[in-house]
């Protein structure tokens, strides 16, 4: 496909927006690792990004959605086709809701830390917020999570604080059906907005009528639904508290989970393997540290991390290939003594 024709075109219909051809993508993930894209769009308002899905669409242009790059892992070769990364900072303090609206049902959570004392003690900061009023808000996918957090509770508004020192978009949270703690981000969703490539058209669902799991939303099975924004049912609650709470995820989170790092490479296991091998559900980190023993392990810069070993670490130089190769070893080892696969948390793009 001749890329180079639509970045003229895309260049000169949006001459505002960031567009660039075998455009670096490490400097765009947590991670600090990537190769180039073919080409690179960046945009900065909800407008801007639905008038280029809408070319993509009419073009049938393959494309990669990249959020904050928060919990991925580009390919050393990069990615083909179209990265369309989408920067809005769009929040809207709707209206209160009259009549209170229950949480969306938790996905199956097999959440907890099976020592909370050397890893995230959730339970401790749990509270419910039930008795507050709630309000609905409409964000737009692009928005990060910690200006989101922080710009409501500037408001009075709740409901986030669960997922401090997440640095993803709101888009990448409802995609992955983002989970902090027991609470999944299905849970307060009210409708979400999507552009669907397939029919070039603008549409909306309830989250209600959508699918969602651990770590898993309906948009992970239909590539062609980009989501453009939600609203939330959240809380006129108590800020205060809240704010202590964020705090508190904050100085938990980063004592295991630093910067340099994609948030946690594994899934935790269902309940039945967990059952079959120790009795009782465990958490991912916990098996690699005390079952493989291999926290701290190296493969060229990329590093099992010596707080959390669910949490890999980029010491400098690290490659995709290294953490590729992590990956792996750690699964194998999990496979050979357990008979049972370590599911991926972490989204891999491009071709390893």
């Amino acid at each position: 496909m001749d890329l180079h024709k639509h970045y003229l075109s895309l260049s000169s219909q949006y001459p505002n927006t960031y567009i660039k051809e075998k455009e670096p993508l490490a400097p765009y993930t947590t991670l600090k690792i990537g190769g180039p894209a073919d080409l690179f769009i960046h945009t900065k308002t909800t407008k801007d990004f639905e008038s280029i899905l809408s070319y993509i669409s009419k073009e049938n242009i393959p494309y990669t959605l990249l959020g904050n790059g928060s919990n991925v892992l580009i390919s050393d070769s990069g990615i083909e086709g179209i990265v369309l990364k989408n920067s809005s900072q769009e929040i809207n303090i709707l209206n209160k809701i009259e009549s209170p609206v229950a949480p969306n049902p938790n996905p199956s959570a097999h959440r907890q830390e099976s020592d909370p004392n050397n890893y995230l003690d959730f339970a401790k900061l749990d509270y419910d917020e039930s008795e507050y009023p709630q309000v609905k808000v409409e964000i737009s996918s692009g928005t990060l999570l910690p200006f989101a957090i922080n710009t409501l509770l500037k408001e009075g508004v709740t409901g986030l604080q669960w997922y401090a020192y997440i640095p993803g978009t709101i888009g990448g949270a409802i995609w992955y059906n983002l989970h902090g703690g027991s609470h999944h981000f299905s849970e307060i969703l009210d409708t979400i907005t999507y552009f669907d490539l397939k029919t070039g058209k603008k549409e909306s669902s309830k989250a209600s009528s959508l699918n969602w799991d651990y770590d898993q939303s309906e948009f992970q099975d239909k590539p062609n639904l980009v989501i453009l924004s939600a609203t939330f049912n959240l809380y006129k609650g108590d800020a205060d508290k809240a704010q202590k709470v964020v705090q508190a995820w904050i100085l938990q989170k980063s004592k295991v989970q630093p910067m340099n790092s994609a948030g946690s490479i594994f899934q935790n296991p269902p309940l039945e393997p967990c059952l079959k091998n120790w009795g009782e559900q465990k958490s991912t980190g916990w098996i690699i540290d005390q079952e493989l023993n291999l926290k701290g392990t190296r493969i060229g810069d990329a590093q099992i991390g010596p707080q959390h070993a669910n949490i890999f670490t980029n010491q400098g130089q690290a490659t995709a290939k290294d953490f590729y190769s992590l990956i792996k070893l750690v699964q194998d080892k999990v496979k050979q003594k357990f008979n049972f696969k370590l599911e991926l948390e972490l989204k891999l793009l491009g071709k390893h």
